[in-house]
């Protein structure tokens, strides 16, 4: 039978060792686990290597975990991605909400058996969260206006810009997005939240997690359209 490939992507060399040696226990005729420190050298290596199940650290040094994660799942095949969290405040809880990834558990939880279960529950095609996590996802979906329900996947994307205080133009040339159309969804969102001022906006946005100014990008990448 082939071999299964798992890739792990954690800055921490101890704990990235750790976990490689609890994922080789995976119950699977043969187990090749790979190994990233950040999301620019993981994304290099699922590239190359097609990895079934990328365990992902949420928090690494060049760049958000869940921007990898959305990466990974345009790759072709699409490795299963579960991914590693120290907390399930509000602002880990929105960003897992809307991202592509099939499972969630906490590094505090000290359980290592509950990473074995998570990692061939997912091989087998299922998802798994923790329960803290799956409880507090439940809680947030019960809320009728939760942002999730009543916002675009464009407008989710685009609260990260808006909550840096990026004007329309800036947005326009990181995005490709025309200014007439990113004004019409700062406009939306607005509307949808209740809010009444790019300020309000910006101070949701930091409140509910969408900013975080060690990944705020530098860069403005050539626009590839609306």
């Amino acid at each position: 039978m082939p071999s299964v490939k798992i890739q792990c992507i954690e800055d921490d060399c101890l704990l990235r060792d750790l976990l490689a040696i609890r994922l080789e226990e995976v119950a699977q005729p043969r187990v090749d686990v790979l190994r990233a420190q950040d999301g620019k050298s993981g994304l290099q290596l699922a590239r190359q290597e097609k990895p079934d199940l990328v365990v992902l650290d949420l928090k690494l040094p060049d760049m958000p975990g869940l921007e990898v994660a959305r990466e990974l799942s345009g790759l072709r095949p699409s490795p299963r991605v579960l991914v590693l969290t120290a907390t399930v405040s509000e602002a880990v809880l929105n960003r897992v909400l809307y991202s592509p990834v099939h499972g969630c558990i906490l590094k505090t939880s000290g359980d290592a058996a509950e990473l074995l279960v998570a990692v061939r529950k997912l091989l087998s095609g299922e998802t798994y969260f923790s329960r803290p996590v799956l409880a507090a996802m439940t809680e947030a979906r019960k809320h009728p206006d939760h942002f999730s329900k009543i916002l675009s996947a464009r407008e989710v994307d685009l609260l990260p810009l808006f909550g840096y205080g990026w004007l329309n133009e800036r947005i326009s040339q990181h995005t490709g997005l025309t200014v007439a159309t990113v004004r019409t969804h700062h406009q939306h969102i607005l509307n949808k939240l209740g809010l009444h001022s790019r300020e309000e906006l910006m101070r949701w946005a930091m409140k509910k997690g969408f900013v975080d100014y060690s990944y705020e990008p530098c860069e403005i990448p050539a626009g590839t359209g609306e």
